[in-house]
């Protein structure tokens, strides 16, 4: 709840301000969103309903470093579909800024000693190439 508590309070200025990508961690686990805004989320009991939204970040969750208490491996089903990648594994990730325009993102499960990629996606920066806010897809 503290995480969903954070992102209502600051997902409007996210979206005003063009933020792609916002990184988190704490759960134990590695989780890639669509770019999806629920400005209207309602913290008292919970109803949660994000929609696509190409003017909001992606939100990544990257809490996969290793930890005493293990991985979290409890995870909703089905996966939400605002949930573009999610696994329980360890492992990390690597943001090459290219230039002031792209960034590649990638994430990389730790088995048996090797870096192997699993997830990664190509930014654009919209703050320096804005994109027409007007043909949003909603669903």
């Amino acid at each position: 709840m503290e995480g969903e508590t954070m992102r209502v309070m600051f997902e409007a200025w996210f979206v005003k301000y063009k933020v792609d990508v916002v990184f988190a961690g704490h759960v134990h686990a590695y989780e890639r969103s669509e770019r999806v805004s629920n400005i209207a989320y309602n913290v008292v009991n919970g109803i949660c309903t994000p929609v696509r939204d190409q003017s909001a970040p992606v939100y990544i969750t990257i809490g996969d470093g290793g930890n005493l208490e293990g991985l979290a491996t409890k995870m909703t089903e089905p996966q939400p579909e605002y949930s573009a990648y999610r696994e329980a594994s360890f492992g990390h990730a690597t943001f090459d800024i290219k230039n002031r325009t792209h960034a590649y993102y990638s994430w990389h499960r730790n088995h048996d000693g090797y870096a192997v990629e699993a997830d990664s996606m190509w930014f654009f920066n919209r703050y320096w190439s804005p994109v027409d806010d007007s043909t949003n897809s909603q669903s």
